[in-house]
């Protein structure tokens, strides 16, 4: 599309297409009614992103996203990235030293927290780790130098956004099905044979709904957002 091209990889990718794929069921419930197409459909696309369509999608994509992502921090004990910089919740102790070492000889203003400085400030202690993030995040967006956590960093966007836009998603794939529903009744009522265009966007909208209600959680979010931290905290050793 003419309107993607005016988009950066980020915002298509983990914006864009998240609102897309909400849509999607409607989309196929449109081809259910109408196997044979619609006249002048590409005219109405068209139209469409060229006023702005595909920019609000992703601001819809985005929006959704941003605003449940405090809910998941609060569910995962944190951003992801400030976890694994403290020293109760690092998975890895030895790593975690390095980092710090690193961090402390990138950043001269602050003092990183010691284990004891966590325990007597947790709070101070993730502010400081949140400031090195920051610097971090602030220092690698050449996506030349570190593909890798550009890449993550979308990964992540898309499924906080899809799942951001989860009840959306499942009322659509909902008004999907029931729309494909009510197509193969009207064909077998007029006796005719339901076409293949129909079944397939039954089976389709059925397979949302499942993916919607058990795959995109909290948990197939998380699985990204560790590996974005995990891409971010190792630019330390290229810095």
């Amino acid at each position: 599309m003419q309107g993607q091209s005016k988009l950066d990889a980020y915002t298509i990718n983990a914006r864009y297409k998240p609102a897309l794929i909400v849509a999607l069921p409607i989309f196929l419930a449109v081809l259910a009614w109408f196997p044979n197409g619609i006249k002048g459909l590409s005219v109405i696309t068209g139209l469409l992103t060229w006023a702005g369509g595909t920019a609000l999608l992703a601001q819809i994509g985005r929006d959704q996203g941003k605003k449940k992502e405090p809910g998941l921090y609060a569910d995962w004990g944190g951003q992801p990235s400030i976890r694994m910089l403290r020293h109760r919740d690092a998975p890895n102790k030895v790593i975690m030293a390095r980092r710090h070492s690193k961090l402390q000889g990138l950043i001269k203003d602050i003092k990183i927290p010691t284990e004891q400085d966590e325990k007597e400030d947790p709070a101070g202690a993730d502010r400081v780790y949140d400031a090195c993030c920051a610097f971090l995040r602030a220092n690698t967006r050449d996506k030349k130098k570190f593909p890798l956590i550009a890449q993550e960093n979308m990964n992540y966007g898309f499924r906080r956004n899809l799942w951001g836009m989860r009840p959306f998603g499942v009322g659509m794939s909902l008004i999907g099905i029931a729309l494909v529903g009510l197509s193969i009744i009207t064909f077998v009522a007029e006796k005719t044979p339901v076409p293949r265009t129909v079944v397939v966007a039954g089976i389709l909208n059925g397979i949302l709904l499942i993916l919607w209600l058990a795959w995109f959680n909290k948990g197939w979010v998380k699985i990204a957002a560790d590996a974005y931290a995990e891409r971010l905290l190792e630019s330390c050793e290229k810095l």
